[in-house]
């Protein structure tokens, strides 16, 4: 009689308790500030989820659901993993996509929006405060411990989305879409001293002009324009980081705490 294949004698204890894990893990790794970045080798990113997996090996294997005896079950269980990790790491790049919000609005009162250079946290082109809030707040992560928040947040996951869970899809995309407009009004206010700047510098060259038709307002504005923005950009942008920082971790334990 032919033999017949058994996932059971082909996937065993703690090899599909691994699997599990590094299905979920390296969903969020893909996506993990600075580490799920593209300049970031993908054999590093690889590494980086695979020690997590083990690591979170032991204490995770009581909580982790029995192996299934059909491919198909194994394939739905490890789409879920997948879909939970992908939906924190998306969480956390809507957080960092707020620098970009910022950056870009102080590109555009600063007369620095046509400076655009690649982010590569983005892998996109941005203006240059975009770039460069986006890669301070990504040193910012590592070098204030944030990261080991944020790897404590991704255990933290399995409380909330037990192993072999249901996904609740209609919930996660208000999570989701209540983010998104958190992040982009939280980006704005980081940008305000800029608006203030923007208006009071545009009132007084459009009074100026109105005076002095003969000047060229903009040989004039532009210059200002730029050197007022860097200075007001070097007196803001540690409180700027700051707030970005407590929003951070506002976003994620409010989460968490339900």
């Amino acid at each position: 009689m032919p033999s017949t294949f058994h996932l059971d004698a082909f996937l065993s204890g703690h090899v599909f308790a691994f699997l599990l894990l590094f299905a979920r893990i390296g969903a969020v790794i893909m996506l993990f500030p600075g580490i799920g970045d593209t300049y970031v080798p993908p054999r590093i990113r690889l590494a980086f989820a695979l020690s997590i997996s083990a690591l979170l090996l032991e204490p995770m294997l009581p909580r982790l659901p029995a192996m299934p005896s059909q491919p198909g079950a194994l394939a739905s269980l490890l789409m879920y993993e997948i879909v939970i990790g992908l939906f924190f790491g998306t969480l956390i790049r809507v957080i960092v996509s707020t620098l970009e919000a910022a950056g870009s609005v102080i590109g555009m009162e600063t007369g620095l929006s046509s400076a655009t250079l690649l982010n590569p946290a983005l892998a996109t082109q941005s203006t240059l405060p975009s770039a460069f809030l986006t890669l301070a707040g990504m040193a910012l992560i590592f070098v204030t411990g944030a990261d080991r928040f944020l790897f404590r947040c991704m255990a933290a996951l399995y409380d909330f989305f037990p192993a072999g869970g249901t996904l609740m899809p209609g919930d996660m995309a208000r999570v989701v879409i209540d983010l998104v407009n958190r992040s982009f009004t939280v980006g704005i206010e980081l940008a305000a001293p800029f608006f203030i700047m923007g208006l009071l510098m545009y009132t007084a060259f459009g009074i100026l002009q109105r005076l002095m038709p003969q000047v060229q307002v903009f040989l004039v504005a532009l210059p200002l324009q730029i050197w007022g923005g860097l200075l007001l950009f070097s007196l803001t942008v540690t409180t700027m980081m700051t707030i970005w920082l407590k929003f951070l971790d506002h976003s994620l334990g409010s989460f968490f705490q339900g």
